[in-house]
């Protein structure tokens, strides 16, 4: 059996040891789709695709994939959906499993039945004022809702057309102090002189966003109903990132949300790019992730990118979604306490273990 896997690994931690290695149980192959440097809660990762992909095969992977950076910064629906079609896309993925704080794949598969049934009611609800996440809550009244793996689990079902494997995710859970099981725990714990972070870079982001007008902010996904005039407001009055996010912030925009487009809006991530990744980027392999690139190569339409002349294989919008890719890598490199050059994205080598 072929298991694929949607992920960040931001950084890795115990709990996805455990994923891996409760897959790993039934000697199943696993491929991972893991966003690049760029992550769906709108930061940077603090570790390199690279090393984050590298340490994913060093516990157990198989096979690192590349999720771009136009998929790893959309919502919990769009990053889900375009995590299950790039794994769906590679032709042999026979599963896919996530963890979840439910494990009972038919109450989540309930649930992903409902929401979609009841698409009309939450947008209904969302005209009320609320976040999409509160809508979809006072739609659907279920407490399966309240924490986000269970959410993404749930988006995953809705887009899935393999069978999907719920495994109970283990520790305290997402955003506590369980500095074992938690990545937004860990997070805290590591020096911004060790790792990437907006925060090494602040200034330059906020410098890039006041020379943006509200057209600019129309451009980026996420961004309607006036809230391109309220981001420009805030900025004017804002210093720091931190209290950027707060002042754009009403209870119609989460957190999150609010994060995502402020990225995308230093990167240039416009709406007008593909969210469903038009090719397959390598990223790391062991042995049997060889075979399973051998198998790849026969099953899939998409082309596989391993170097970096490989996008003279590409179609020009993927072309342009790789070298978007470089130029985000590049204004990712500044988030080093010690900023890197450009150009790492190109010279960049595939980790074969």
């Amino acid at each position: 059996m072929i298991t694929g896997i949607i992920c960040e690994f931001n950084p890795f931690h115990k709990g996805h040891k455990h994923l891996i290695d409760t897959i790993k149980k039934d000697n199943n192959s696993i491929i991972c789709a893991m966003s690049g440097n760029l992550v769906q809660r709108g930061e940077f990762a603090v570790y390199d695709k690279f090393k984050r992909a590298r340490t994913a095969v060093e516990n157990g992977a198989d096979l690192v994939i590349e999720l771009p950076c136009s998929c790893s910064t959309l919502s919990a629906e769009g990053f889900a959906r375009a995590g299950v079609n790039l794994l769906q896309d590679t032709g042999i993925v026979e599963e896919i499993a996530f963890g979840s704080e439910c494990d009972d794949i038919h109450k989540l598969e309930e649930i992903a039945r409902l929401i979609i049934e009841k698409d009309s009611e939450i947008k209904e609800k969302l005209k009320s004022g609320v976040s999409y996440p509160v809508a979809r809550k006072n739609a659907i009244n279920s407490d399966i809702l309240d924490t986000p793996n269970n959410i993404l689990a749930v988006e995953y079902l809705k887009e899935a057309k393999v069978p999907c494997r719920a495994i109970k995710r283990i520790g305290k859970g997402h955003d506590t102090d369980d500095e074992e099981y938690s990545a937004s725990a860990i997070r805290k714990l590591l020096s911004l002189e060790e790792i990437c972070s907006m925060k090494n870079c602040e200034t330059a982001i906020l410098s890039k966003l006041r020379t943006m007008k509200s057209d600019d902010f129309l451009k980026i996904e996420d961004v309607s109903e006036g809230l391109e005039n309220r981001i420009v407001d805030a900025i004017n009055i804002s210093t720091t990132l931190d209290e950027l996010y707060d002042n754009i912030k009403t209870k119609r925009y989460t957190h999150s949300r609010i994060r995502r487009i402020i990225l995308k809006s230093y990167l240039g991530i416009t709406k007008d790019y593909p969210v469903i990744s038009p090719y397959i980027r390598i990223l790391a392999f062991n042995d049997n992730g060889k075979e399973l690139l051998s198998k790849i190569k026969k099953s899939s339409k998409l082309p596989i990118i391993s170097r970096y002349n490989d996008i003279n294989t590409l179609d020009d919008s993927a072309r342009r979604l790789f070298e978007l890719e470089c130029k985000c890598t590049d204004l990712y490199n500044l988030g080093y306490k010690k900023p890197l050059p450009c150009g790492t994205e190109q010279r960049s080598k595939v980790q074969i273990l």
